[in-house]
């Protein structure tokens, strides 16, 4: 009788494996044979060696199950806006080069390295500034600072590759305002992409999850740099690479609404909470995840809007530096028990909660 050592299965979707022991061969010596098992649920085959490899390489170990089940989709789309956006950025670099005077004598190498250092200080301060401004709103609305953080990429690199060659005596000035813009989608980009890798993995693999991200984009920007240095030695027409520039843009946006759109985040920011109280009071529905994430605005503006704007976590400063009496600060106290946790006051312009400092997400 065949012997039975281990039954494994790797994750839900994985194909279950039998390590036995034929039992024409049961001896002391016998060597444990492993025999794959087939079912009618959907299982992840068997792989040659070269695919099994690029798994290990390019994905999470453990995937699908050690990510969300949103990464998949995420991914492709990814892929996609990162391969059009090395394309125009190597349209652009071309553009950059002649517009600071590479190749031409009557530029000297002082004049083109002033320039070249000014843009990056530029650069520099611009991250600088807007983390300052807007990092704390990063976290709360990652799919739109993500999409906001792209475009302006392309509007970036739209002026360099229109305006630039056509105002080279500005080329300092031009250089300086998109190297700035580049910067804020350096500190916007990485910002949300951070905040979406950790919502992609859901079995504390950080790390990997990022890793592997890392691999992936830095895969597709090879080969799409390969892809726009030959366009650029074949295209010697500048109508036929602003209309390439153009193509490769347009689809950049949409690749990227489309990733961002397909993120499924399971923590509220002010416009889910909205849409979900929104259709409850409604209907007395609870939208799942999923249906709020796809209602939620990503591009421009607000899915429900309100009156007030509605501030968490306010300083009692705030509080008092309105209701200027301890008179009309007590009618406000009053209305919470002294077991609450937060109290919540309107102001002029502002719905303000402010929070007692044991606070907790459940409060």
């Amino acid at each position: 009788m065949m012997k039975v050592h281990f039954r494994e299965q790797y994750g839900t979707k994985g194909n279950e494996i039998l390590y036995v022991t034929p039992a024409d061969s049961i001896t002391d010596q016998s060597t444990i044979v492993r025999v794959p098992l087939k079912s009618d649920k959907i299982i992840i085959k068997e792989r040659n060696g070269l695919i099994r490899l690029f798994q290990q390489i390019f994905l999470p170990q453990g995937y699908p199950d050690s990510v969300s089940e949103d990464y998949l989709e995420y991914q492709i789309w990814d892929t996609v806006q990162a391969f059009c956006s090395t394309i125009t950025g190597t349209l652009t670099t071309h553009a950059i080069l002649k517009g600071v005077g590479v190749g031409s004598d009557a530029v000297n190498p002082l004049s083109a390295t002033v320039t070249w250092v000014l843009k990056d200080g530029a650069g520099h301060l611009g991250k600088i500034l807007f983390a300052w401004w807007k990092g704390s709103e990063l976290d709360l609305d990652s799919k739109k600072w993500r999409l906001r953080a792209d475009v302006l990429n392309d509007v970036a690199m739209g002026v360099e590759i229109f305006v630039l060659p056509r105002f080279q005596p500005f080329s300092t000035y031009i250089l300086c305002a998109t190297t700035t813009m580049k910067a804020i989608v350096g500190v916007a980009g990485g910002a949300t992409r951070s905040a979406l890798t950790q919502h992609h993995a859901i079995r504390g693999n950080l790390a990997d999850v990022a890793s592997k991200d890392s691999a992936q984009e830095t895969c597709v920007n090879l080969i799409a740099s390969v892809v726009g240095v030959f366009l650029l030695s074949t295209i010697h027409t500048s109508g036929l690479l602003y209309a390439l520039f153009a193509v490769a843009t347009l689809l950049h946006i949409y690749a990227n609404l489309r990733a961002v759109k397909s993120v499924c985040l399971r923590t509220f920011n002010e416009s889910r909470l909205l849409i979900t109280l929104e259709e409850y009071l409604k209907t007395g529905r609870m939208l799942s995840p999923r249906v709020v994430n796809k209602l939620e605005r990503v591009t421009i503006g607000q899915t429900v809007s309100l009156s007030h704007k509605v501030s968490i976590g306010l300083s009692a400063k705030h509080l008092v530096d309105h209701y200027k009496t301890s008179h009309e600060v007590e009618n406000i106290l009053t209305g919470f028990d002294h077991t609450d946790r937060f109290i919540i006051a309107e102001t002029s312009r502002t719905i303000g909660i402010y929070l007692h400092f044991d606070a907790r997400p459940q409060d």
